[in-house]
Parts: C-alpha cells; structure tokens; sequence
C-alpha cells in the first residue's frame, strides 16, 4: 500500500481544476445542467450536478461532477473528475479520472486511457474494461477484472489491507498478491470467467540481499536527516533545546502524549481533503453567481495555504519530531565526555546522532518500531513546548536559584 495515496489524490484534483476556467468560453458557459444528451458535442470544460447525471453525448474539455446517481456512458476528450454516490463510467475518458464515490462500477466497455484516482467503498470493473495507465484507488472492496495497463497503487479490501501492514512492519516477503488474469478479447471463449490465483510470498526463497541497494537508501535517508538538521540547529538552535526539556524530565508522559499527538495529526490530512472539497464548493457557487475573478483568488490563496500547511506538517512528522529526539539524545551523550559547549560540539552530536538513527531505522523488521518511538517522543516533546513558553521554562529553572540563594542568606 502506497502511504501517500489522499496526497496524490489531493494534488492531482487542485492540478486539474486550479488553472484558470474558460467560464465565458462558450455561450452556453461551464455549467452544464445535468445530461448531456447522445450526439451532443460541447466544446469547452463543464460542470454537471443534479439527483442523476448522465453523459451519453460528447464533451471535448474537462468535466467535473456533482451527483447522486452518474453515469458517463459518452466521451470525454479530457480529465473527468467526479463526486457521487453511485458512479459508473462506461465511455471513453482520454485524461486521468478521480472519483470519490461510495461505489463505482467500470463496465466492460469502459476506456480510461490515463490513471485512474479513486477513493470508493467498492470498486468494480468489467472483464474489457481497460485503464491505460497506473490505479491509485483505496476502499474496502474490490472485484477487478479489467486490464489495467500500469502499476496498482491499492488498499482494496482485506489481502491489501494485509499487505499495507506487512509492508509498513518492514514484512514484505510476507505479502501476498492476487493476480487478474484476462485474455485477449478476441481469444476470450464464450462464457470465460477471469482466472484469479493467490500467490504467497514466504513459500518462495527470498531473493539475494543487495547491500548495494541497501546502502544507497540508508546515504539517502541520513543524508535528507542530517540537511534538515542542520537548518535546525542554524535557524532555531534554542527552540530546538527547549523541545528536548521534557524528554529530559518526563521522557514516558512525553512518549505517551506524542502517540496521540501523531494519531491527531495524520487525521488532520483528512481534514485538509475536507477543507479542500469546501473551498472548492464555495467557488463554485461564486462562480454561479458571476463572480470568477472572486474564485479565482479564492482558490489561489486557499489552496496555496493549504498546501503549505499541509506540506510543512509532513515534513515536520517526518523530518523534524526525528530531529527535536536526535539531538537531545546525542548531545547528552557528548556533554558526559565534553563539557564545553561549542557549535562544532553541537553540530558533531547531529552527525553522528543522525548516523546512528539511519542505520537503526534501517533494521529490518524492527526499523520500524525505532521510527514509530523517535516520532512520537518529538511530536510530544514539540507539543509540550509549544504548550510551555520559554519563559515559564526559565522561571521554573530559576525558581531553585532563587531558593538556594535565600537559605544561603539566612
């Protein structure tokens, strides 16, 4: 299962529809109604919403929809992007097609001849069904029986919710995988039903250990870790310490408070998608109302906040919480030895702080453990000193200054 699937998704629908819209392109304009009758040809991008849509003719631009009931049984000489209930496109889709339906069908007529984006409780496709490219899908339930002519990028149903886990324990020789097999058309026999067969990984030898490999993504991952750092330490060197303060007093309270801290922040994605879908209905309805150059902007600067925010909260789960840990812990392991506080002090500790973190999280089958724990000890450790100015953390230290001073007085 590929971890960034609601990313990729989220990026390729503001690809598509943040550009600029022919909305006085045509005179029938961009909104469309609800059906677009056979043998009608619309020449410019539409947006079509009601109870039940229906595309039987043929629109050479984008589409996008908004509906109960869809069926895309027409052409569309561009990208298709829907919302609906119940979706099934049996056309011809020439651009890539984003879904988020609770079930969507592909018939066995249907062509996507791009990717195909799909976020569906069920998702279905006929046996000369045909998606051109690679399928970014994740849903509970899957009956695949088209060719698809790229990579399957899923989290469909049970064995690929399955093979998600192992692969994110570090498991994968203990994946499994179901394989669609269709012929050709027309060496297909009457009545021929798919051939399905499940294939299992750890009943087979494993394949020889490429250190090449191995040692080119362990180089990759210090050296994105130690380049973060190192902006760390040059930028925010103080806020960086402070971070490290409850670790050193509360290390357990502040490991239990990052495990719900990171579980609020992933969900805080889902949020994002929602806010997404929100901005854009807005701009729609402004839209509607004659106000473009209002949704334009509109769009432009939400999506762009919401895409840095989106951004650097990702970096920031993957990059920074690992920091705010690395170095707490290989500073305290320099001070025992050198007591004078120096940059190249500081900046030896990461070094040799984001050496050791890289070959441990490059472990096999517990690699992942040690990233889990030195995640979720700086996202606590992060949450506790946003929670913690920096002033209340000097009185509290100064607080035992004073009090010794007093008894000595006396």
């Amino acid at each position: 299962m590929k971890p960034k699937i609601f990313p990729i998704l989220l990026t390729a629908l503001l690809l598509a529809f943040s550009l600029p819209v022919p909305v006085a392109a045509a005179d029938d304009g961009i909104f469309y109604g609800d059906t677009i009758p056979v043998g009608t040809v619309v020449e410019h991008d539409v947006v079509l919403f009601g109870e039940t849509v229906v595309i039987e003719g043929t629109v050479k631009g984008n589409v996008f929809i908004l509906g109960n009931q869809v069926i895309v049984n027409g052409t569309v000489d561009g990208s298709l992007v829907l919302i609906a209930q119940n979706a099934a496109v049996g056309g011809d889709v020439s651009g890539a097609a984003y879904a988020v339906a609770l079930t969507l069908d592909l018939p066995a007529q249907s062509v996507l001849e791009r990717d195909l984006y799909a976020a569906t409780v069920s998702l279905t496709s006929g046996a000369d069904s045909l998606i051109g490219r690679h399928l970014y899908a994740v849903g509970l339930d899957a009956g695949l029986n088209g060719q698809i002519g790229g990579d399957l990028h899923t989290a469909l149903g049970p064995i690929q919710l399955y093979n998600g886990l192992m692969r994110l324990l570090g498991f994968e020789e203990l994946t499994l995988e179901l394989h669609f097999e269709t012929p050709a058309p027309d060496t297909a026999p009457q009545g021929f039903v798919p051939l399905r067969h499940l294939r299992i990984k750890f009943l087979e030898p494993l394949p020889t250990f490429d250190w090449g490999k191995w040692g080119f993504g362990l180089l990759r991952s210090w050296a994105v870790l130690f380049i973060f750092g190192l902006l760390g330490l040059w930028l925010a060197r103080k806020p960086l310490e402070r971070s490290g303060e409850s670790l050193k007093s509360h290390p357990w309270q502040t490991l239990g408070i990052g495990l719900v801290v990171l579980v609020v922040a992933f969900n805080l994605f889902i949020v994002g998608l929602l806010l997404f879908i929100l901005i854009f209905a807005v701009g729609l309805g402004l839209n509607f109302l004659g106000l473009w150059q209002v949704t334009l902007a509109l769009w432009v600067l939400a999506f762009s906040a919401l895409l840095i925010a989106m951004v650097g909260l990702g970096l920031f789960i993957a990059l920074g919480s690992k920091i705010i840990v690395i170095y707490l812990a290989a500073s305290w392991l320099f001070s025992l030895f050198i007591r004078r506080k120096a940059f190249w002090v500081n900046l030896l500790a990461l070094l040799a702080g984001t050496v050791v973190y890289a070959l441990l999280r490059s472990l096999p089958y517990i690699g992942w453990i040690i990233d889990l724990l030195v995640t979720s000890a700086g996202m606590g450790a992060a949450w506790v000193a946003l929670r913690r100015p920096a002033q209340a953390s000097r009185v509290v230290e100064e607080q035992p200054k004073k009090k010794a001073a007093r008894k000595t007085i006396k």
